[in-house]
């Protein structure tokens, strides 16, 4: 049975990615449960196939933790898919020295240890904010033009990355995701919006409109294993929904408010936009469902009302 090595499995995505892997590989995981991270996205993981290791991607001696976890249990590395990251942008600018260690130094410790496996494949999820702010679409070959310092960190990866790819033959594949929802997320707007609501608290939303794509995490989790499969190295992919998956937040937020029975002028407040806000990520997917055979399922108008109850019933908890 082959094996993986997934970081960030504590976390959003990188949980969704553990309970899809697992169903055909053993993972050894890899995380340092930070902000993002929560234990019970992995409490009822098969433990016969699932082998956590609780550090920091850009630990000097995380090979040796590795090294330890395959001789003692008999594994042969194929795959690595760094889902490890600091993704909060409003803290990315006050804690850009935590955000430059997680998302730059990590991967590049990772790409070491990648080439010390000499595995089939590294993948590096990054994300739709390394091209910006645009009302055209993007596309693989868009322009790299990070405009904040969550995203600038993620572009700094993947040029890092293409440096040891060239040079050194690391596998890489790159995807770059488009915002991401579903249960088990912390932080984000839905999961703030529904606490928000549910403790009678006024949802702080930035007063300019901006549109987003959304992708659910299951959709984002096969796309990324597919790009683990049937990606061709040195190559990256735009994992995107349908064109009718962009809202505008204003709009989102609308439609959660309509889940709860609430009125959306009685609960959200208008604040001041952050630096740099980009106000659209607009990215096409043309490339990822051709050469990946990836295809996006699930729409956001019909999951908003499952993802919403799942909030409700498990902040009750």
């Amino acid at each position: 049975m082959n094996t993986v090595i997934l970081t960030g499995f504590a976390g959003f995505i990188g949980s969704q990615l553990l309970r899809d892997l697992v169903k055909k590989y053993k993972v050894i995981g890899i995380d340092n449960l930070s902000e993002g991270s929560d234990v019970k996205n992995y409490k009822k993981i098969n433990k016969e196939k699932f082998f956590p290791i609780y550090a920091d991607i850009s630990d000097k001696n995380l090979k040796k933790y590795i090294d330890d976890v395959v001789k003692n249990n008999d594994l042969v590395v194929d795959y690595v898919i760094n889902c490890a990251a600091q993704s909060h942008v409003d803290r990315s600018f006050d804690q850009y020295d935590i955000f430059i260690k997680s998302n730059v130094s990590g991967p590049v410790n990772l790409a070491k240890i990648a080439l010390d496996y000499k595995v089939k494949k590294f993948v590096q999820v990054s994300t739709d904010e390394v091209f910006a702010d645009s009302n055209q679409p993007f596309t693989e070959d868009s322009k790299i033009t990070p405009q904040n310092a969550y995203s600038s960190s993620k572009a700094a990866a993947e040029m890092l990355l293409y440096n040891y790819q060239r040079a050194f033959g690391l596998p890489l594949v790159i995807t770059n995701g488009a915002n991401t929802y579903g249960p088990r997320q912390k932080e984000k707007i839905i999961p703030k919006a529904v606490d928000s609501i549910l403790r009678k608290v006024k949802i702080p939303l930035y007063k300019t409109p901006a549109r987003r794509m959304w992708l659910h995490v299951e959709d984002h989790s096969s796309g990324i294993i597919k790009a683990m499969l049937n990606g061709e190295i040195g190559e990256r992919y735009c994992l995107a929904p349908s064109e009718e998956d962009e809202f505008f937040t204003h709009d989102l937020l609308d439609l959660i408010c309509y889940c709860l029975g609430v009125n959306y002028e009685d609960v959200v407040e208008l604040v001041e936009d952050r630096p740099n806000y980009d106000l659209r990520y607009y990215m096409l997917n043309h490339k990822a469902t051709k050469d990946l055979v990836w295809s996006p399922n699930k729409k956001i108008k019909d999951e908003i009302s499952k993802v919403v109850n799942w909030y409700v019933e498990n902040f009750k908890k």
